[in-house]
Order: structure tokens, then C-alpha cells, then sequence
């Protein structure tokens, strides 16, 4: 049995917001795929919605897919919009908020 050597997660920024809808005032990450050295999840996030600071084990590289968030890392607010990417160091304290509905894809790096 061959493994293919790719994988398409979608199409279109479209196709990821549709297969990952939004739950009411929650923020869920949405596992999408396990590689050889990397993660990615999409994350969802409705309006006013925080994931409170954290820190990632490893890597990281946070893609606003739709909608827009407030990131803040390193005493910095930034402000994402569909297309704005973010990476951050391993062990970096970073907290998002939601401005409206939005879909954030991460990466996780290993």
C-alpha cells in the first residue's frame, strides 16, 4: 500500500471554514492533521472568545484563516485579519482573543 506524498487540507480558505464550524462562545482547536514533524489544528473561536496565555511546548506559526483576533505575545498586541501570520518561540507566554467568529490555523512545529 503506497502513502501518498500529499495531503490537501482544502482548496480554498472556504473549504477549511467549512468543515470546521464554529461553536457558540467557545474556542475549540480542530485536530487536521499529524505529520512527521509538525501538527496542525484549527482553531475556532466565536466572538469575545480568549485563549488565556499559555505556552506552547515547541514552535509555533498561527495563520488567521477568517475572521480576526487580538494575539499577544512579549507585552505586544497584534492585530490579525484573514491572510495575518504570527510565528513564536517554544515557551513563549501568548494569549488570542476573537474580535468576530474566527478560524486560526496552527502549526505546531516539532
Amino acid at each position: 500500500m503506497s502513502v501518498d506524498p500529499f495531503l490537501l487540507l482544502g482548496a480554498s480558505a472556504a473549504d477549511l471554514v467549512q468543515a470546521h464550524p464554529v461553536d457558540p462562545g467557545r474556542v475549540r482547536p480542530h485536530r487536521v492533521v499529524d505529520g512527521d514533524g509538525y501538527k496542525i489544528r484549527m482553531l475556532t473561536m466565536d466572538a469575545g472568545s480568549v485563549m488565556r496565555e499559555h505556552r506552547a511546548p515547541v514552535p509555533i506559526l498561527v495563520q488567521v484563516v477568517a475572521g480576526g483576533i487580538r494575539f499577544r505575545v512579549a507585552g505586544t498586541e497584534h492585530v490579525l485579519s484573514p491572510g495575518g501570520t504570527i510565528t513564536v518561540t517554544a515557551g513563549v507566554l501568548h494569549e488570542l482573543e476573537a474580535d468576530q467568529p474566527s478560524h486560526v490555523l496552527l502549526v505546531l512545529l516539532r
